[in-house]
């Protein structure tokens, strides 16, 4: 469990509050539903009264007065106009149940769906330090299965635990004045029920709670399992990940049953409450009737009363359920929402970034964790038109300077200036904006070439679009393919590893950047492959601020200045000519290619 788990449990107002800006511009909408849902009760409780009145005033005959035979207008011994009156009753409260209902889903859709892409949108931008932290099965499983939990909440448990609660109180109050001695007998019963429910509610949230948790490392587990299913096969490490998943899935089934044992008692206890509150009733009410104290329409409506008394409570049972799943879920949505990084990456500066010009490191110490150094006193300097070459064995901290100029983090110590402003003091979007950045995995996304080249705003069309590929040296979607409207699957399949690439820069060159990075963008790549990308790249380069990090020397020989990292520090930098004739470390390195 992440630190952030552990900090996922808000108060009821707390969350309230953060999700009411997502509720208020349907508010109306539920509004609407409540006051249909005022109109359903009184509906709903008309039903027993006219039930009492059929039973005292026709079937018993009990004799009264025909001034007291009169109800809502309507002559008692008019049988038939009183059977159309209760039936209309019943079309009404169908009619209102329907407008509630349809009311109810289409403002909890809505709201769904702005929180959702809210959610999506809100998490693209969130700084790369995040998914460090956070596996993306977990933030997946807050995507898809925490916003269909909070769907549930809108559409089915907010409205009807508000209706269900208020029909239990009118139904008090017309139990009252029905007979107040047999109320008072379950008027004993209404403090085991709040003891009971409090208790329900506060075991029930903290089991959804590790539920929710289960099932994002279980999707985890199993996007993990599957993205490396060539290295999994290969290496035969299989049974490894099937015990490991068999571990997650055994913990995910143990805090299910711990929710259902939960409900499987309090529900029961419920009935049981109903059934033994039913039986004193009948008692009392029973020696009453015996004794000309009340009639027996009376007592079935008092029965029929204490019925609907009792299955709103039931429901409540099943709706908090559906809440407390809910509320766990809304806690890591509004957990992810409220994180801060989105705002300082998106916050407007006081300077506008209009283009790059230059690039300097000052003395830039970095650590990903605040305490391993990563980066050691980083100096350099970067203007328009200039390249520069970054060498160094795994791990000396070759790509940390790129998450530096990107902004996906930030330095611990010294300063990075871009057009000689603090990079602090710009709006990060201006420069990834117009930063290009080529890495040593090519990603490209499902759909069509066109799609995954041209940037949304400044879509190209046909012959912009066809020189950026022959820029790109992309001549061979239309050799082998069908040109930039190929369709692409996941992975960028069917392109072998250096067409992908090639793509890539094609994508780079659409986008016009002032600052392009290469973060060893042919290491994995055949001679023929390698050199169709270094062309590319030599034409991309022309003219901007170039950035190249390699492992192969031949890679950046050309660049002007060349920094080589050992352990986080520059051990030996300036030209190629100059470093071979210093016969230092970058001298042996590249006797070593030759070889």
């Amino acid at each position: 469990m992440t630190r952030e788990e552990k900090e996922t449990r808000l108060a009821d107002r707390v969350l309230a509050k953060a999700l009411w800006p997502y509720i208020r511009p349907y508010a109306w909408m539920l509004v609407v539903s409540t006051l249909l849902v005022f109109a359903g009760i009184f509906f709903e409780l008309s039903i027993p009264l006219l039930i009492q009145k059929g039973l005292d005033g026709f079937i018993l005959q009990s004799g009264q007065d025909a001034k007291e035979a009169l109800f809502l207008g309507l002559h008692m011994e008019d049988f038939r106009s009183f059977g159309l009156f209760f039936s209309l009753m019943i079309l009404a409260a169908f009619v209102i149940d329907f407008g509630q209902t349809l009311f109810l889903e289409y403002s909890g859709q809505k709201i769904i769906l702005n929180l959702r892409w809210k959610l999506f949108s809100h998490m693209t931008g969130l700084p790369v330090a995040y998914y460090d932290k956070n596996a993306s099965g977990r933030l997946v499983a807050r995507v898809a299965g925490d916003i269909e939990n909070m769907n549930e909440m809108f559409t089915s448990v907010l409205v009807f635990i508000f209706k269900d609660l208020v029909l239990m109180a009118a139904i008090f109050v017309m139990l009252a004045r029905l007979n107040a001695g047999l109320t008072f007998y379950l008027f004993l019963l209404v403090p085991v029920i709040l003891v009971s429910v409090a208790g329900f509610s506060r075991r029930v949230r903290s089991v959804f709670r590790t539920i929710r948790q289960k099932i994002g490392e279980i999707n985890h587990s199993f996007s993990e399992g599957i993205s490396g299913i060539r290295a999994i096969q290969t290496t035969g490490s299989a049974s490894v990940f099937i015990k490991r998943f068999r571990h997650l899935n055994a913990a995910h089934y143990d805090a299910t049953m711990h929710q259902i044992k939960t409900f499987a008692v309090f529900m029961p206890f419920i009935g049981l409450l109903g059934i033994v509150s039913t039986a004193v009733i009948l008692w009392a009410g029973g020696l009453k009737v015996t004794a000309h104290e009340m009639t027996i329409g009376e007592l079935v409506a008092f029965l029929t009363y204490m019925k609907l008394f009792f299955r709103p409570l039931r429901e409540l049972s099943e709706k908090f359920n559906l809440l407390q799943n809910a509320l766990a879920s809304a806690e890591r949505i509004i957990t992810v929402l409220e994180h801060p990084g989105d705002r300082q990456r998106l916050t407007p500066r006081r300077i506008r970034l209009d283009n790059i010009g230059s690039l300097t490191f000052e003395h830039v110490d970095f650590s990903y964790d605040n305490e391993t150094p990563v980066l050691k006193d980083i100096g350099f300097s970067l203007e328009k038109g200039e390249s520069i070459g970054i060498v160094g064995q795994t791990g000396s901290g070759k790509t940390s300077i790129i998450n530096l100029v990107t902004g996906f983090y930030r330095p611990n110590a010294g300063r990075i200036r871009i057009n000689g402003h603090p990079q602090e003091s710009i709006n990060t979007m201006d420069i990834r904006q117009k930063t290009a950045l080529v890495m040593q995995d090519p990603i490209l996304f499902s759909g069509t070439v066109k799609d995954n080249i041209c940037p949304p705003e400044n879509p190209l069309d046909g012959p912009a679009l066809k020189k950026v590929l022959e820029q790109a040296n992309c001549q061979f979607l239309y050799d082998k393919f069908n040109g930039p409207e190929t369709r692409l699957k996941e992975g960028g399949r069917p392109l072998s590893a250096g067409e992908k690439q090639l793509v890539c820069i094609a994508r780079a060159f659409a986008c016009n950047p002032d600052l392009i990075i290469f973060d060893e963008a042919t290491s994995y790549m055949d001679s023929g492959s390698e050199q169709a990308v270094h062309d590319a790249m030599n034409r991309l380069m022309h003219g901007r601020l170039s950035i190249i990090i390699a492992h192969r020397l031949s890679t950046i020989r050309h660049c002007g200045h060349i920094l080589l990292l050992r352990n986080g520090r520059i051990r030996e930098h300036g030209s190629h000519q100059t470093l071979v004739k210093t016969r230092g470390e970058y001298f042996h390195l590249l006797e070593k290619e030759k070889m």
